[in-house]
């Protein structure tokens, strides 16, 4: 009886000892490493590409990007999201993100373009941190993307990241709707006294991930300084933005799309407006070999835009340059092997204003021919 009593006490222990820990928090780790090299007809003064100006300069192989990120699971639908980037893509983000007026709120070669948040219940899906911004038909991460270079529209129409709220609503498989508050456009911290609001609507046609359209809109003031150096009012400057983007696939064949529009109140009283236009076309003869045709214009009525390029900066007479238009079209092949890939690419860029090469003679458009690989996992 003593023994049979006290294997029934000590049995449950050895049990114990023999169940499994309680699993941790589930991870799915991501990565990619893209790098190019570009040569040009037309050699400016600094160096850089003419309107390419967020790719490595001419004649340059660069590290483009090299990225690490981790999507951590938690009970009750909740989730982090984190994603720390570096090389050239990483630069242009630090260089783009203002902490006050014109002063960068970091430098150097890493940054953290994702660091959020998540919660997904039913239908609802809510984000809170620093994300990447949802407009446009390129993106930060060059291994998804088609092209081997960054097109007119990601470059000087567009903001990279992010930092509030995106809440989405789906209303079936086919349709959901967005909501958006945020800092400034490419701020981290916040020297607004308002926020930036936005509004969107997407369609998965048949729920399909691959065929969709989303129109946004979004509205804000975009302060430029802080304390004693903040513009006088409110806020500083009133941008609205209108952004029409998808993609839709047929078999083979795949076109994505961008239309952007946007309005900016300048300090001084004149308003800012341009418009964007692109489109990209790809044919995947195999699973190993396709080609892709890029066709891009922006129209830019001060400058405002387009006169972030060097080259086009320093032709500007120092006030609105009124009616700016550049166009761009790249033509490309590319070879893959499962994630990995290389792509060439020929590109032609044109101004309708003279620009500068470093002899001092004037150009209006210029020849590039791109070289780039990468992969992800």
């Amino acid at each position: 009886m003593r023994t049979r009593l006290a294997f029934l006490l000590i049995a449950p222990l050895g049990l114990a000892a023999q169940a499994p820990p309680a699993a941790g928090p589930a991870i799915k780790w991501r990565g990619a490493v893209w790098a190019s090299a570009a040569a040009s007809d037309r050699q400016t003064p600094d160096g850089t590409l003419f309107l390419r100006s967020v790719d490595a300069g001419e004649g340059q192989l660069a590290l483009d990007g090299l990225q690490l990120g981790a999507d951590v699971a938690l009970p009750e639908g909740f989730g982090l999201k984190f994603t720390i980037l570096g090389g050239q893509t990483a630069k242009v983000l630090n260089a783009m993100t203002f902490v006050s007026g014109t002063t960068p709120s970091e430098t150097g070669s890493l940054a953290w373009p994702e660091a959020m948040v998540t919660w997904t219940g039913g239908s609802e899906t809510l984000k809170v941190g620093r994300m990447y911004t949802a407009m446009g038909m390129e993106v930060l991460d060059a291994t998804q993307d088609t092209p081997a270079s960054r097109g007119l529209l990601f470059t000087y129409a567009i903001p990279c990241a992010q930092l509030g709220l995106n809440w989405r609503h789906a209303f079936s498989a086919s349709w959901s709707s967005d909501v958006w508050v945020f800092n400034g456009e490419d701020r981290v911290q916040d020297n607004n006294r308002g926020k930036t609001a936005g509004a969107g609507l997407t369609y998965n046609h048949g729920g399909a991930a691959d065929r969709f359209a989303t129109l946004m809109a979004f509205s804000g003031a975009e302060q430029d300084g802080t304390g004693a150096a903040a513009i006088p009012g409110a806020e500083g400057r009133k941008r609205t933005r209108l952004s029409f983007a998808g993609q839709w696939v047929w078999g083979p064949a795949t076109l994505q799309w961008e239309a952007e529009h946007g309005r900016e109140a300048l300090p001084d009283g004149p308003k800012a407006t341009w418009t964007g236009l692109g489109a990209i076309g790809k044919y995947a003869f195999n699973d190993r070999w396709s080609a892709y045709l890029r066709l891009e214009t922006l129209r830019d009525d001060t400058g405002l835009r387009l006169g972030a390029d060097p080259s086009v900066a320093r032709a500007l007479p120092g006030g609105p340059a009124p009616d700016l238009r550049a166009n761009s079209g790249s033509l490309g092949l590319e070879r893959r092997w499962h994630a990995t890939f290389t792509r060439l690419e020929l590109r032609r860029d044109s101004l309708d204003r003279d620009v500068k090469d470093r002899d001092g003679k004037a150009f209006r458009d210029a020849t590039s021919l791109t070289w780039s690989l990468g992969t992800s996992f």
